[in-house]
């Protein structure tokens, strides 16, 4: 986490002697801008900033016109200059070289003066972003539509907007030997649990590495597990999706340049869960979630149960829905597993060039794969229709549970492996060995299968069923260290006021 330009000398009085050093330092790069320019007595000056990263119109209204008017019989200081004249943005006097080098780098004006051993750092910072929008990945129904941009500090003033408080705290620290890159640790002081911060200050003080364009690259380096198959750290675009879970005593960290907010530690229920669970009527937030792990089993499940019940198990399908599965089965080619594979195989491909194509062209490929050339390897009788079926159920339950994705794309693949091969048998083997890693997984310490392993009473109220919210009066009590939410608010209970 060093600085990028390594500048150890001090701020010189004589005024080429910095731009030497500035020269130097950048190999006159062409976004560089030295502008001389005098102050209202007569004094040289030279301001020091990046092309792109400065807002030009304020520039020259609170900036160079305010300081070319500055009249005064003796020189002036810096820092008299910063406290009579200079009145836009945050105004700091900077001794160091090196440390004033990368206010700039980060998108500073820098005002060094003839006769003065300090200068003077002003933020006029103003670069290309796009507008606050409904994030494409977490769509509602009801609730706020607005999402994370690239913008770390939109980011947090969207957080701030949501979270009234003296406790919540804002942290920042950069990563990156050359990206430089801005890090805010964002939680409430007296509700997250201070072993957790401990820890992910740890591992964030022992990341080395040149650069981090993406929050998935600093996920990848400071998860409990590397090589596990379900991610421990939680991912979000929504602002009112990060706001409940720092109330619930968990950290959010939040990358400049990435939409995508990190939030530790996570549990297993987050990935059936959503923010609009909590906007709804508690028995309809139930069912959804209750839909949502169907769905999931549905997703991991299917194919290997299919192939297990036609290979191994045929008692438990129905008589005649048999007959119409040997039907099928006895014009293909292919024996029922390898068609499922087969086929499995041209759906991820599909689904790989849909996402990476243009929005219109992606969606065309989609269509065309989806309808087109599924019925038309039924009708030519490459697959059966019900390794048809069966593959579109599996599909369209994968998107319900978009937090798992690639978990589930793993052991989706294993389980129809297990279930081809060794039956029902098979999956319960595989499903055995999936609980166990489960209740073995940890994120910052916290267990990652809770509240069901170690079992929580008081926090499954709020897991695969969500009750009222009049219920939920505690917090997770692995995430926090101020358990309590809410006073006691059950119907017919007095006002305590």
């Amino acid at each position: 986490m060093g600085s990028r330009v390594k500048l150890k000398k001090q701020i010189s009085r004589d005024l080429e002697e910095n731009l030497r050093e500035i020269r130097a330092a950048t190999a006159d790069s062409m976004d560089i801008v030295l502008r001389r320019f005098r102050l209202g007595n007569g004094q040289e000056a030279v301001a020091f900033f990046i092309d792109g990263l400065v807002n030009k119109d304020l520039l020259g209204r609170d900036f160079f016109q305010p300081l070319m008017q500055a009249k005064r019989e003796s020189p002036w200081t810096a820092e008299l200059l910063a406290a009579e004249v200079i009145h836009s943005g945050e105004v700091n006097l900077e001794t160091d070289f090196s440390t004033l080098f990368d206010s700039v780098l980060q998108g500073l004006v820098a005002l060094f003066i003839e006769g003065c051993s300090d200068a003077i750092s002003i933020e006029i910072i103003s670069w290309p972003q796009r507008s606050i929008g409904e994030p494409e990945t977490d769509v509602v129904i009801r609730g706020p539509r607005e999402g994370f941009i690239e913008s770390l500090r939109i980011n947090v003033a969207l957080l701030r907007r949501k979270i009234h408080h003296p406790d919540f705290t804002v942290e920042t620290l950069r990563l990156g030997r050359y990206s430089q890159t801005d890090l805010c640790l964002v939680y409430v002081s007296s509700i997250a649990n201070r072993d957790v911060l401990d820890e992910l200050k740890k591992r964030l003080k022992k990341i080395d590495i040149d650069g981090l364009m993406d929050s998935g690259s600093l996920e990848q380096l400071i998860q409990d597990t590397p090589f596990s198959l379900f991610p421990t750290i939680g991912i979000t675009e929504k602002p009112d999706i990060a706001a409940g879970r720092i109330l619930e005593g968990r950290i959010l960290l939040l990358l400049d340049g990435s939409p995508i907010a990190l939030t530790l530690p996570m549990l297993f229920v987050e990935g059936l869960q959503s923010a609009e669970d909590y906007y709804t009527r508690f028995y309809y937030a139930s069912w959804l979630r209750l839909l949502r792990g169907i769905a999931f089993l549905l997703n991991l499940y299917l194919p290997g149960f299919f192939l297990a019940a036609a290979g191994f198990h045929q008692q438990v399908i129905p008589f005649k829905l048999l007959l119409s599965m040997s039907a099928a089965e006895s014009v293909t080619p292919f024996s029922t597993g390898v068609s499922m594979l087969l086929i499995w195989v041209v759906y991820e491909i599909l689904r790989e060039a849909g996402v990476r194509l243009p929005k219109p062209a992606g969606q065309a490929i989609s269509i065309v794969g989806a309808i087109v050339m599924g019925d038309a390897a039924v009708n030519a009788n490459l697959i059966s229709a019900p390794v048809l079926i069966v593959l579109a159920i599996t599909i369209v339950s994968s998107f319900v549970n978009s937090t798992y994705t690639d978990a589930s794309s793993i052991l989706r693949l294993c389980f129809l492996l297990l279930g081809w091969q060794l039956g029902l048998f098979g999956l319960f083997l595989g499903s055995t060995a999936l609980l166990l890693y489960l209740c073995s997984l940890e994120s910052f310490g916290t267990p990652f299968f809770a509240p069901f392993a170690p079992l929580q009473k008081r926090q499954a109220g709020d897991s695969l069923l969500r009750l009222p919210l009049w219920m939920l009066r505690f917090r997770p009590g692995t995430l926090s260290r101020n358990h309590r939410r809410m006073a006691d608010m059950s119907p017919g209970k007095e006002d305590p006021r």
